[in-house]
């Protein structure tokens, strides 16, 4: 939870320095809060604006000037939030380009129009839910996809509160070095890196669905000491069989790979060296050796379930026990 409300956070961060690189023009503060009718006459006069663009371009400007950052418009006791980011840009591509006056015209035209039919669409809003819209409510807010929904506790709230500030202090930050490009460039870099960093650890750790408590800080036992004889490989392998009988498939395993070494040993293959690693051992075959296929197949499991943690079965150990019969 706290790695997706730092990465969201670094997202954000990266969002404002983008914006105080990019130097956009600065347009009015957001508008205070409007009710549904109010917000609807301020679309109509919207409206009427736009239609106006098509023979006056000039007005452009000017409108760009007049607009907010947002719409804040209270049904109800509900807040909704209207974006003008794409009213602005429409308005800034048309001051740019007197030409595109008709084009823009209808596109200013028509997403005041959406706008609208959505105002429409909140008039419902208004009206007290009745008894039976209640109960249809807690119908659906008892399904299992909402089993995990909870009101935020302590801790949540915390974070919140801190996501916050920090937005608002970077924002503080970065409208102070916009007149400095040099130091606007170090922050959004430093911030483009944060990211990148945070997100990288974060995919690494979802990835591999690890838990940090759980992570192998211990050195692995090498694989000569794994491998260093103790009696014929025979009784190795009645020892392997002895620990596969009470489940213990890991150090089955195990026993298995040091009885393969053993058994070539005895065999006059090579002598046995405890300080030889299991991949030497590999190595110090031919690639024509009938000796090689079983007993690298023989160490690949042991790797994988003594160095790489991954769950032995009786399956692996049976696998091994066959591949150690197969060796001249």
């Amino acid at each position: 939870m706290r790695m997706k409300r730092l990465a969201v956070l670094m997202l954000g961060a990266l969002a404002l320095a983008w914006g105080a690189r990019a130097g956009q023009a600065a347009s009015a503060e957001p508008s205070g809060t409007l009710d549904l009718q109010a917000y609807t006459a301020e679309l109509a006069r919207w409206s009427a604006s736009a239609r106006r663009l098509r023979e006056h371009p000039e007005e452009a400007a000017p409108l760009r000037k007049q607009l907010p950052d947002g719409w804040s418009v209270v049904v109800q006791q509900q807040t909704f939030l209207v974006s003008t980011r794409w009213l602005g840009a429409s308005l800034d591509r048309l001051a740019a380009n007197p030409q595109l006056a008709s084009e823009i015209s209808r596109e200013i035209t028509v997403g005041i129009n959406s706008l609208a039919d959505d105002a429409q669409g909140l008039s419902p809003i208004g009206a007290p839910p009745s008894s039976q819209a209640r109960d249809k409510l807690d119908d659906i807010l008892k399904r299992r996809e909402f089993a995990s929904v909870h009101a935020p506790n302590a801790e949540e709230t915390f974070w919140d509160l801190l996501s916050d500030w920090f937005s608002k202090f970077l924002a503080k930050l970065l409208s102070r070095a916009s007149g400095h490009p040099t130091l606007t460039k170090v922050l959004l870099w430093g911030v483009v890196m944060a990211l990148g960093l945070l997100f990288l650890g974060w995919l690494i750790y979802s990835l591999a669905d690890l838990s940090f408590s759980h992570l192998p800080w211990r050195r692995p036992q090498s694989a000569e000491k794994v491998a260093e004889p103790a009696g014929t490989w025979r009784e190795w392998v009645q020892n392997a069989r002895s620990a596969a009988a009470r489940g213990d498939y890991r150090q089955a395993v195990r026993i298995i790979y040091g009885a393969a070494v053993r058994r070539m040993g005895e065999a006059g293959t090579w002598q046995v060296d405890a300080a030889r690693t299991h991949r030497e051992y590999v190595r110090l075959l031919p690639a024509h050796s009938l000796q090689r296929p079983p007993l690298l197949a023989i160490t690949t499991c042991f790797e994988r379930v003594w160095y790489g943690h991954a769950q032995a079965s009786a399956a692996d150990y049976e696998a091994v026990l066959t591949e150690l019969e197969l060796l001249p």
